[in-house]
């Protein structure tokens, strides 16, 4: 009976310590290796991690007399726990010194700790590290079946714990990829029309309230169905692409830049006095002839719509920023009208949408 109250006592705790998620990782796995030690009653518990020939220390419980911390790093092959490893399985030595088989090996003579008790731990079927207790002092007792139980529940929880992490870590990440996927043009990895959307409404609101002055800008490039029909949609992609990247050497990191649609782009050019931004515009202007199809260089046109809140706007920043398009793209068929490769930009003081 007293054994079935030890063993309930245990799952007990571990159930306490391992469902304490608000604590996080690293104490849930601090206290899990105090209650072993107390468990099997030894000194130190570490949990580890092995790539190739290193041993890593990941979290440990130790007296303060040894000198062992997290992060701490050591030869495999001279640790006890490559002979866990090899063995597959779980391993408990009383007496290190006088046992037959292990006696000799490097990491008795490294550390010289006479009681081990440890196991593997497995992600995902790949050796991850091992979870193991140990003291300098022989062990006063066999290690029993029922010691070997209560060492495999607690490795079980880590195993599950870190692939539980390991999950939620790939979830993460496959869920920042979706959200960059979903807000940025997939050619040219620059913002697409949906971020663009998302993204200068609010920009719009904090220059409302500020007075501020900018500049949107609309920029097509030249004949680019003729350039798709001529040499090909993958060349036509190369263009876009190159056109994109010219065009965030001369975007600071301040404005903004997305991909409208098609051969279109939009440039944002907040907080800066109409003399600069004229000047921006003059750059990306000109740096899509750095852009080149059989020696040619491609051109752009340039629509811009320069703004002022000079007064008291109502509107949304969303209804102001489609006035704001729709001004720029005014200026825009100005410049194709005109011959293209040009710039068009009027000044539109105080936008006023109702």
């Amino acid at each position: 009976m007293a054994v079935i109250n030890e063993s309930e006592e245990l799952i007990r705790r571990i159930y306490q310590i391992t469902n304490d998620y608000q604590k996080g990782f690293d104490i849930q796995i601090s206290q899990l290796l105090i209650l072993g030690l107390e468990r099997f009653n030894l000194d130190i518990g570490i949990l580890s991690k092995i790539e190739g020939n290193t041993y890593t220390v990941l979290n440990c419980v130790t007296p303060e007399e040894v000198d062992v911390n997290s992060g701490d790093t050591f030869d495999y092959d001279a640790t006890y726990c490559e002979i866990t490893c090899n063995t597959f399985g779980p391993v408990a030595i009383e007496h290190m010194g006088k046992n037959n088989q292990y006696a000799s090996h490097p990491a008795y003579a490294a550390f010289g700790l006479e009681a081990y008790i440890g196991i593997p731990i497995f992600v995902d079927d790949e050796l991850f590290g091992t979870l193991n207790f140990s003291s300098a002092k022989p062990y006063d007792r066999k290690f029993e079946s029922t010691d070997i139980d209560a060492l495999k529940l607690m490795a079980s929880w880590v195993e599950v714990e870190m692939i539980r992490r390991k999950q939620e870590e790939q979830l993460q990440i496959l869920n920042q990829k979706l959200k960059f996927q979903a807000l940025n043009d997939p050619l040219t990895k620059i913002p697409n029309r949906r971020c663009m959307f998302k993204t200068l409404p609010s920009d719009i609101d904090r220059m409302k309230s500020s007075a501020g002055k900018g500049t949107l800008a609309l920029v097509d490039i030249d004949h680019f169905k003729l350039v798709n029909d001529t040499h090909g949609h993958q060349v036509g992609d190369h263009v876009l692409v190159q056109i994109a990247d010219a065009l965030k050497d001369v975007v600071g990191s301040t404005e903004y830049l997305a991909r409208f649609g098609g051969e279109e782009f939009v440039v944002w050019l907040p907080d800066r006095e109409i003399g600069e931004r004229n000047l921006v515009l003059k750059q990306v202007h000109e740096c899509a002839r750095e852009v080149k199809v059989e020696g040619k260089p491609i051109t752009v046109s340039v629509g811009a719509c320069h703004f002022a809140f000079d007064a008291v706007n109502e509107a949304s920043g969303e209804k102001i920023l489609d006035e704001f398009i729709s001004l720029a793209d005014e200026c825009l068929y100005e410049a194709k009208s005109q011959g293209r490769n040009c710039i068009v930009a009027k000044e539109f003081g105080t936008v006023n949408v109702l």
